[in-house]
């Protein structure tokens, strides 16, 4: 391409000389022959600089082809003749000063030719059109401006090309905002309308997923929640406050934080599984966000030993034993007798005994229907460290006190028994066990003979009944024929206490050993070595994992079913232990001694939670528990029950009521507290 075609595209550029030109050229006017010399390379140079010109032109056009239209105005603006005249007199016209002002500034670094000028551009208004012109102007910034202000223009750009409607505002250069690269001096303000439009949609996760989830998915996902956190969801709104109070999700809730109850509940294969779980009827409009306020109310009462006391008197000798479930318990003496009595009106329903056992009282047939129910009873609310007062001595009277007449009675002393919805089983000092068929009102219906001394402890559940006696031996009975299936000897004392959980069953003796046996191979599967006196009672957890022994030693012991480690000694009594009842589901242990005290103990870390001094003036022979009651017996003949319910609004709701019975009844058998 000629110099006069770029000429002609780009057109010619005038160019101011230099000061240092200048004063060449008016210190020694040229001669006539170097006027014609510098005429013919005037005429060469000129052709020269044209074409440098354009080149520069082409240059600059390019790059601001890259720049914002703001960039491009300033740096045009930047190379007109103004910005680039030498401060002092005018210019000179000539041509040849106008070719020498171009030799001046050719010899200059190209660098000089762009930047340096001799004096400054005059300033820039920012323009305000668009936020887009206005970062544009930050880039054009002059070079030599502090440090870190070109990163900070380029985050300010890289911004603004994110964030549309955005204002960039950089901070005044301190020594502590020179942080070139982090671009910490670049604030971002914009109104509320530019930030939304900015911002993604987010409308979906603002809908209340409770409005817009089918009922039951809602139902669901509030069910994880525990009850703490679904009273506050009840709060939220209407919409919240209609889904989480749905019996559905409190019946989960409730049985979340309940759960070792609600599953022994649902098991009622194990004959030790109690129906009074205080779990509540299952059916379908039940309010179990009521039920789980009383539940927890009851709870309170155990924690702080509030409750309310019975004596029950009607038996004449030592009372050995007892089992009870929501709507009666069982009793069995010394006086060779059974009554079952009402929980609620302690009421006797019937005796079961020889008519010369039973008394004169008893014989005389039902008494009538305004009978003092409270004959014989005193009921208190004293503090968990004070004893009731001693009651009246006297029978109660009962609704049905006339005894049976079958032919067959225990003719020595009642010392254990175990009933379910069907049948009731007691054993006796005679050597013996009567069954009785409860649905046939306590009739008997065969004796199981072959101990060859008296039956110490029994159990069943709904293929086998369990006996243990003072001959050392553990016989295992078929429940519907009577047959003895098999008989187990290795302790070398009298079998004091058994419990059985499947097909496992745990003893204890009076030499101070616990065994494990199998009761399809009849073979003892482990031994638990630790007490250092005889034992009376066991008790094994209702998920075959925990083993609790007490004895003469006074130091009640859990033992781990299968490594047969010693896990935790719980320490408080000061004779021998008598009695135990591990409740699993709420964590408790019961405990019955010779020192005339029942106590309560935490089965997690051993700690004493209620102590029952000084209740009787006689040795406590049994003491049997459930989610509201303990009731024990004793030497003097009295039973006490402790019932930490009787004050609590609506505690029947926990009762295991007569539909869930009715329904179970016809399917598997019902086992009471043992």
């Amino acid at each position: 391409m000629t110099a006069s075609e770029i000429e002609s595209l780009y057109g010619s550029v005038s160019v101011a000389p230099s000061k240092a030109s200048l004063a060449d050229s008016h210190s020694s006017p040229p001669s006539s022959a170097q006027r014609r010399s510098a005429h013919g390379r005037g005429q060469s140079m000129a052709s020269f600089i044209n074409v440098a010109d354009g080149i520069r032109r082409l240059r600059e056009r390019t790059r601001n082809s890259d720049r914002p239209s703001s960039s491009r105005a300033r740096s045009n603006t930047v190379l007109t003749d103004a910005s680039l005249a030498p401060d002092g007199p005018a210019r000179p016209t000539s041509s040849w000063h106008k070719r020498a002002a171009s030799l001046a500034l050719l010899s200059r670094p190209s660098s000089s030719f762009f930047s340096n000028t001799t004096s400054p551009p005059p300033p820039l208004q920012r323009p305000t059109a668009s936020p887009t012109s206005q970062l544009g102007d930050l880039q054009a910034q002059d070079a030599s401006a502090a440090p870190g202000a070109a990163a900070r223009a380029a985050a300010a750009a890289q911004n603004g090309r994110l964030g549309v409607g955005r204002v960039v505002v950089i901070q005044g250069e301190s020594k502590v905002d020179r942080d070139a690269e982090s671009g910490i001096g670049i604030e971002v303000r914009g109104s509320a309308d530019e930030g939304r439009r900015g911002a993604p949609d987010v409308s979906v996760v603002r809908r209340d997923p409770v409005e817009h989830l089918p009922s039951e998915i809602s139902a669901y996902i509030l069910s994880f929640l525990d009850h703490a956190s679904l009273c506050k969801a009840e709060r939220v709104s209407k919409a919240w406050n209609h889904a989480a109070v749905s019996h559905h999700v409190w019946r989960d809730v409730f049985r979340n934080e309940h759960n070792g109850a609600w599953n022994a509940a649902k098991r009622g294969s194990s004959p030790f599984d109690t129906t009074g779980r205080g779990m509540g009827r299952r059916a379908p409009d039940q309010d179990w966000k009521k039920i789980f306020g009383v539940r927890k109310e009851l709870r309170q009462k155990w924690d702080k030993g509030n409750l309310a006391a019975a004596y029950v008197e009607g038996h004449t000798d030592c009372v050995y034993c007892v089992q009870f479930d929501d709507d009666k318990f069982i009793t069995g003496s010394r006086d060779r007798t059974v009554r079952i009595w009402d929980i609620r009106t302690f009421r006797t329903i019937k005796v079961l005994g020889q008519p010369a056992a039973t008394g004169s009282d008893a014989a005389t047939g039902p008494a009538s229907q305004d009978a003092n129910i409270d004959a014989g009873v005193i009921t208190v609310q004293p503090s968990c460290a004070q004893a009731p007062a001693p009651a009246a001595s006297a029978q109660s009277s009962g609704s049905r006190g006339a005894p049976d007449t079958s032919a067959m009675y225990h003719d020595a002393s009642i010392l254990c028994l175990q009933f379910d919805s069907e049948i009731l089983v007691t054993g006796s000092s005679d050597a013996t066990c009567i069954v009785w068929s409860i649905p046939e009102d306590y009739k008997a219906v065969r004796r199981l003979q072959h101990h060859t001394h008296g039956v110490v402890d029994v159990c069943i559940d709904r293929q086998r009944i369990v006996t243990c006696s003072k001959d050392t031996t553990v016989c295992v009975w078929d429940r519907q024929t009577g047959e003895l299936l098999r008989q187990m000897s290795g302790h070398i004392g009298p079998v004091n206490a058994i419990q059985m959980r499947g097909n496992l069953v745990v003893s204890t003796s009076g030499d101070a050993l616990i065994k494990l046996w199998n009761l399809d191979s009849g073979r003892c599967v482990r031994e638990f070595a630790g007490h250092t006196r005889g034992l009376a009672c066991v008790q094994f957890s209702e998920d075959s994992r925990l083993i609790v022994s007490g004895g003469n030693d006074h130091v009640i012991r859990v033992w781990d079913a299968n490594t047969g480690e010693c896990i935790r000694e719980l320490h408080g009594h000061r004779s021998l232990v008598r009695s135990l009842h591990l409740d699993s589901a709420n964590g408790r242990v019961i405990s019955g001694s010779y020192d005339q005290s029942v106590k309560v103990f935490d089965l997690e870390t051993g700690a004493l939670l209620i102590d029952f001094p000084k209740w009787t003036t006689t040795w406590i022979l049994c003491a049997k528990a459930d989610y509201r009651r303990i009731i024990a017996t004793s030497q003097c003949g009295r039973t006490f029950i402790m019932d930490f319910g009787k004050f609590v609004d609506g505690v029947e709701l926990l009762e295991d009521g007569p539909a869930s019975r009715g329904s179970r009844r016809s399917s598997k058998p019902r086992s009471p507290t043992s």
